[in-house]
């Protein structure tokens, strides 16, 4: 090290060494010297301080140096720790004392407030604040003049449409609300050519500076805000129309909310100005004035709620006939919830004002008040928009109503998730926060990750949604109307298509796959592992697969017994000894319903076969016995005869597939002949055809001396038998006995 950079570096030394020593809590000499530190050491003070030293005495004060640099990092490390921010519960603390601080310091200034706005209005009327009161008022009066003859020219322009509107009354709710899109158009098109003539002609016509800005100002607040407010609120509400009203409310209501908001804006235009007439006569109109201003405006609003609660819950509830428990409850509960919500969002602007935050003023809570009172209204018109967007049922029968009020509901969730979605946005927006762009790659990682979490939660919920919509309706269109059966009918009619049977299991397997992508992607946005899950999920599969060897049999035979069409819902089965109709399906069992009305469960791997008695199809053979003597050729065509007469009927016409006919002699026994008779009908008819043929053929044999044979027991008697009838009695007796023992007789083989 040369002589001069010796020289520098233990001047540095000497100046970090009085430093230290001065500021330095831990040396002992910040109390001693803090009041008498020594002055800077000049240049060449410092270099003849130096030049008396020997070499070993300037590498002595380097290593000081250094030793105290290091002394000064430390200490700067502690003082970092022990000035950290007080706990949580002194910040608490600290905050409501400010907040209470701040209220009382309101309510004492309170007339100091009176006596500026006092000053303040005299000032205006003097002259001294926007200049001499007659040039501001005629300011004023030129620019509504010019305004209101710019949007009567306009309102002449459009008046034969304004009387269309006005004379025309709706038949749907699309031509209500192209009526009332019409008209708020017109409105706010009026409105917009007076603003533009209104700013324009200020602009133009008045020199003052000052007096232009107030005059302007009273204009925009006081006359276009509250009639822009009012153009909105008519739209909405239609408080002298009821068929162009497009949320469910009373007239009452609807006047009562009309009235009130557009006054309660009036009032806050006249504040907004009055508040630019003291800030111009350099009255205090800061804090003091705002927290008035804002508790009067939230108290009217809570007021305005409490007054039209019960409409507002009418509102919610909408044209709905048979609304759910749970818009019942929302509808109950928005009312009161609004009114907390306001109050809250009132000392929550309040609080932050008292801890010196301003992201939430007074305009950005108003404007989400506002949100927050008119969702309701937002949600009653989405749901009537939905109500004529979802498509009309398809089907017929209790299946197919199911579905469609099903579909209804899904679209309106699917609605109400998008409005709920739109309203945080725009509540964002309101307060500064895009986020949107907290999703992108230039937003932090925290709010990078929520967005990215929310959004995966919400397609995992539309995907839900989308695949309740799309099995309904497939439901709606391949279920047939429920039938109704006489109390005597019997089972095994047709059964529901094959995409109607494997639809409900297809829902739950999707289901159940979205749940699981769903979830596992929103916990690895979240930053876990799901490594182990996976890993965990593939030992419970295995341990099911080794353990439960007959439930992967049902299900496994189940899945191979679907893709065979070997059943449907609706259909009369028999699985080897168990008949039923099937009336539910499961991944592993079958639920028949029995013919006296038992209930089976037959697991898939317990069916040996299955027989199907209700596919395309059903061949029913009737056998008759009449006696020997009878003419078959003759009962053949009456047989033929009785069958053309029933397919012309228009009961069974329609079912019957194959008319009734003879078959000839099917057997002969020891009573007579044996003859038989069959048709063919669809799946579950035949049992009402039968029965008409049965009464027919009745009623046939006995037109034409044919007579159903009987069993006889003949008794020979010698040709010189002289019977008494005492003796004839017991002969018949005997008879009838044998012929009943005969009938007891257990059947050979």
């Amino acid at each position: 090290m040369t002589g001069a950079c010796q020289k520098i570096l233990l001047a540095c030394a000497i100046s970090v060494f009085f430093s230290i020593a001065a500021f330095s809590p831990s040396t002992g000499l910040a109390q001693e010297t803090s009041s008498e530190l020594p002055p800077a050491l000049q240049s060449d003070a410092m270099e003849k301080l130096v030049s008396d030293l020997d070499p070993e005495q300037v590498e002595a004060l380097t290593d000081l140096m250094t030793l105290l640099q290091q002394s000064a990092a430390a200490n700067g490390r502690t003082e970092n720790v022990a000035s950290d921010g007080p706990g949580l519960l002194q910040q608490m603390q600290t905050a409501f004392s400010n907040f209470s601080t701040m209220v009382i310091g309101h309510f004492q200034d309170l007339p100091d407030l009176f006596s500026g706005m006092i000053s303040s209005i005299g000032a205006l009327v003097s002259g001294t604040v926007a200049g001499p009161i007659h040039i501001l008022i005629g300011a004023i009066a030129i620019i509504l003049a010019a305004g209101f003859a710019a949007e009567f020219l306009v309102n002449r322009l459009t008046a034969a449409k304004r009387d269309t509107i006005q004379n025309k009354s709706p038949e749907s709710l699309f031509e209500t609300v192209k009526l009332v899109s019409t008209r708020a158009g017109l409105d706010l098109g009026g409105l917009l050519i007076f603003a533009l003539v209104a700013l324009i002609v200020g602009r133009i016509a008045i020199f003052d500076p000052v007096t232009r800005f107030f005059a302007l100002q009273a204009v925009f607040w006081i006359v276009f805000m509250p009639r822009l407010i009012a153009a909105l609120l008519r739209f909405a509400l239609a408080p002298n129309r009821s068929e162009l009203r497009l949320v469910t409310a009373d007239d009452p209501t609807a006047r009562s909310l009309y009235h009130n908001f557009t006054t309660l804006f009036a009032v806050v235009g006249v504040a907004f100005f009055l508040r630019n007439v003291m800030e111009g006569a350099g009255a205090e109109a800061g804090g003091t004035f705002r927290f008035f201003v804002g508790f009067g405006v939230n108290a009217w609003i809570i007021a305005v709620i409490w007054k039209a609660r019960h409409g507002l819950t009418s509102i919610i509830l909408g044209d709905d006939e048979d609304p759910t428990s749970g818009l019942e409850r929302m509808a109950r509960f928005w009312p009161y919830f609004s009114m907390a919500f306001i109050a809250f969002n009132w000392l929550l602007v309040q609080f932050t004002a008292s801890m010196g935050v301003e992201a939430l003023t007074a305009g950005r809570s108003l404007a989400v008040i506002v949100l927050v009172v008119f969702a309701p209204f937002l949600d009653t018109m989405v749901r009537g928009i939905v109500s004529h967007i979802v498509p009309p049922m398809q089907g017929d029968g209790p299946v197919a109503e199911a579905a469609h009020l099903q579909t209804r509901h899904s679209y309106v969730r699917i609605a109400r998730v998008a409005l709920l979605a739109f309203l945080i946005l725009v509540v964002g927006r309101i307060y500064g926060l895009n986020l949107l762009a907290l999703g992108g790659d230039d937003g932090s990682a925290v709010a990078r990750n929520s967005v990215i979490f929310l959004l995966i939660l919400a397609a995992g919920y539309l995907a839900w949604e989308v695949t309740n919509l799309w099995v309904a309706h497939q439901l709606a269109k391949d279920s047939p109307p429920a039938e109704t059966q006489d109390d005597d009918a019997e089972m095994g009619g047709a059964g529901k298509s094959r995409l109607a049977t494997i639809l409900p299991l297809m829902r739950v397997v999707l289901q159940v796959t979205i749940i699981t992508l769903t979830g596992l992607l929103a916990l690895s946005q979240l930053g876990i592992n799901i490594t182990p899950l996976l890993a965990g999920a593939g030992v419970i599969g295995l341990a099911i697969g080794f353990g439960a060897q007959t439930l992967v049999q049902d299900v496994v035979s189940g899945v191979f017994f679907l893709m065979d069409d070997a059943f449907r819902l609706g259909e009369f089965i028999d699985t080897g000894g168990t008949q039923g109709t099937i009336e539910k399906i499961s991944i592993r069992s079958l639920q028949l319903r029995g013919t006296k009305g038992a209930v089976h469960i037959v697991p898939y791997g317990q069916i040996p076969k299955l027989t199907n008695l209700s596919r395309d199809w059903v061949i029913m053979k009737l056998k008759f016995t009449v006696p020997f003597d009878t003419d078959v050729e003759k009962v053949r065509k009456l047989f033929k005869k009785i069958g053309q007469e029933i397919m012309e009927m228009e009961e069974f016409k329609d079912d019957l597939l194959a008319p009734f006919k003879g078959q000839g002699v099917a057997d002969v026994d020891d009573v007579g002949i044996v003859v038989r008779g069959k048709f063919t009908t669809k799946p579950g008819k035949q049992f009402g055809v039968r029965k008409e043929i049965y009464k027919r053929v009745q009623k046939t044999f006995e037109e034409n001396d044919i007579q159903f044979a009987r069993k006889e027991v003949r008794v020979q008697l010698p040709e010189n038998a002289n019977l008494d009838e005492k003796q004839k009695e017991a002969l018949a007796s005997a008879a009838a006995a044998a012929s009943a023992a005969e009938d007891k007789k257990p059947a050979a083989g």
